[in-house]
């Protein structure tokens, strides 16, 4: 067994092969089978060579599938790890604002971070009423009564926010 269906067998090297074939030939359509892979092997070795490589994308339309995994319930779990794989990979849309801060404000600790390093790196936003959208959300969180471990993590990305605004 080789190719993309390699990631999911269950002889470990198999699926090492498989993720050196990827690193080597790998095409947009290995990018939802390693986000699979990534979340459901369970071998940390397996894990750390998958996320290298998601975190190390350089092709631009991967962006579309690291999107949509970060709004699809299957990959709740791994929230925190596509914002990463987002901003590693420069890609910073301002079409995943709204997704990001939304499972920023729902998210633990890790998310929070991430999507906090995510919307600093990010450029401009030409929507107002996304940019908006974020901005209500994260003041919602720090307006709520009960801070939290990530209470500072919106302190900062407030401003951040802001900041896009006053550059429209």
């Amino acid at each position: 067994m080789s190719g993309i269906d390699g990631l999911f067998s269950e002889k470990k090297e198999v699926a090492l092969r498989s993720i050196e074939e990827a690193r080597e030939r790998g095409t947009l359509e290995w990018v939802r089978p390693l986000l699979e892979a990534y979340r459901d092997r369970p071998e940390e070795d397996v894990r750390y060579e998958i996320g290298e490589m998601l975190g190390a994308l350089k092709i631009s339309e991967a962006a579309s599938v690291l999107s949509d995994a970060l709004e699809d319930p299957e990959f709740q779990s791994l929230r925190a790890d596509i914002i990463r794989f987002l901003w590693s990979c420069g890609f910073q849309s301002e079409d995943d604002l709204r997704a990001v801060v939304s499972n920023a404000v729902d998210g633990d600790f890790a998310c929070a971070m991430e999507a906090l390093t995510w919307v600093e790196e990010l450029e401009r936003v030409e929507d107002e009423n996304m940019l908006l959208d974020a901005i209500l959300l994260v003041r919602g969180v720090l307006d709520d009564e009960a801070s939290d471990e990530r209470t500072p993590l919106f302190q900062a990305m407030l401003p951040a926010l802001q900041a896009l605004e006053r550059e429209q």
